[in-house]
């Protein structure tokens, strides 16, 4: 009997260890997605640069206090640079609150909020730019100063 409820208990760990996997690999894409779509002359970083932060503390921690102010200026330069500036900070106050939150995963009895605010503040996150990503999809490109459309039926 106690056998079977430790198989299961352990069982249940890998599950949701393999969750949480999958949606970081699935969050990190999307932000390389999302840089993708900016121009490299306004990009602040290379898409490539996001998958750091898988780096074992280095990557949660301390690496998104410059990774998520570069992305917010990449999204604001893009944004500009296409006519079209979007209201607010482009993630970047909603990017500096989650290497505080991961921080407090090694502050005892702390830890429990912090799992909480980084699912609430990292969904948000993950929203925000999912939302910019497809905005950024459907605003025509600049080249040159001259638009760039999008429409691939022109001559018809």
């Amino acid at each position: 009997m106690a056998a079977g409820l430790i198989i299961a208990a352990f069982f249940l760990y890998l599950l949701i260890i393999g969750g949480c996997i999958t949606a970081s690999v699935f969050y990190v894409k999307n932000l390389m997605d999302l840089l993708r779509q900016v121009d490299p002359k306004n990009r602040q970083v290379a898409p490539g640069f996001v998958w750091m932060l898988f780096i074992p503390f280095y990557g949660p921690i301390i690496f998104p206090f410059s990774l998520y102010p570069k992305i917010a200026e990449s999204l604001k330069r893009e944004f500009e640079d296409r006519n079209s500036p979007q209201p607010g900070d482009y993630g970047k106050s909603l990017g500096f609150i989650l290497p505080f939150l991961f921080m407090g995963l090694f502050i005892p009895f702390i830890n429990f909020v912090a799992i909480l605010g980084i699912l609430v503040i990292g969904i948000m996150f993950w929203v925000k730019m999912t939302q910019y990503k497809r905005m950024l999809r459907s605003l025509p490109k600049v080249a040159g100063g001259i638009r760039i459309s999008s429409n691939s039926d022109l001559l018809d």
